[in-house]
């Protein structure tokens, strides 16, 4: 969890501000998932498969902050950073907490466009997914860093294959359950809670 820590101060500078809720309520976000938003060849051909990655990255960003300023915004909204299992495209399914999506660009990359946008006093909000990891069935020895059976809820009050049949607030489906097939991460557990914090 340590290096995780220090990781990311590395990646996001020596100081950070993340600002107040009543600061953040001012500010103007325009939302984008990464690998959909910009090529960082500046191209914009067509997609020709959309379950899979496109080509968007960190640098294709950059090159469009003035486009953003331009119509106005004052804060992004990324997709999230870390690796994913395959076509995880949209960010939503972690494989490693601790490595940055190559797809999406370097570490170096991702600190660049952060730069960038705080040169133009836009702020940047990152997507963070604590409650599930990508679709890896039973085996989560691929997942880091929670790789055993034990870091998951194990589906014992679940319906049939573990998936969410009543969409009701607070209920065990949605507490214990796998939305789309995804193995939910349970953070009531001292090693999950206090590593995803």
């Amino acid at each position: 969890f340590l290096l995780f820590v220090a990781i990311l101060f590395v990646i996001f500078c020596s100081t950070v501000s993340a600002g107040t809720t009543e600061e953040w309520k001012e500010r103007i976000i325009y939302q984008f998932l990464t690998d959909r938003f910009a090529n960082s060849d500046g191209s914009t051909a067509q997609c020709n498969n959309l379950s899979d990655y496109c080509g968007g990255s960190y640098q294709g960003a950059i090159d469009q902050l003035d486009y953003i300023q331009g119509m106005g915004f004052t804060a992004v909204w990324i997709s999230p950073i870390v690796l994913n299992t395959p076509n995880g495209y949209h960010g939503y399914w972690t494989q490693d907490f601790y490595k940055v999506n190559p797809y999406f660009g370097t570490e170096t990359d991702l600190k660049n466009f952060i730069s960038e946008c705080h040169k133009r006093d836009i702020w940047v909000m990152i997507d963070v997914v604590a409650n599930h990891v990508g679709p890896v069935g039973y085996d989560y020895s691929s997942i880091v860093p929670f790789n055993q059976s034990i870091h998951y809820h194990n589906c014992n009050s679940c319906p049939d294959q573990c998936t969410i049949q009543n969409y009701v607030c607070f209920t065990d489906d949605i507490e214990l359950c796998r939305t789309s097939g995804l193995p939910d991460l349970n953070q009531t557990l001292p090693y999950v809670g206090d590593t995803l914090v």
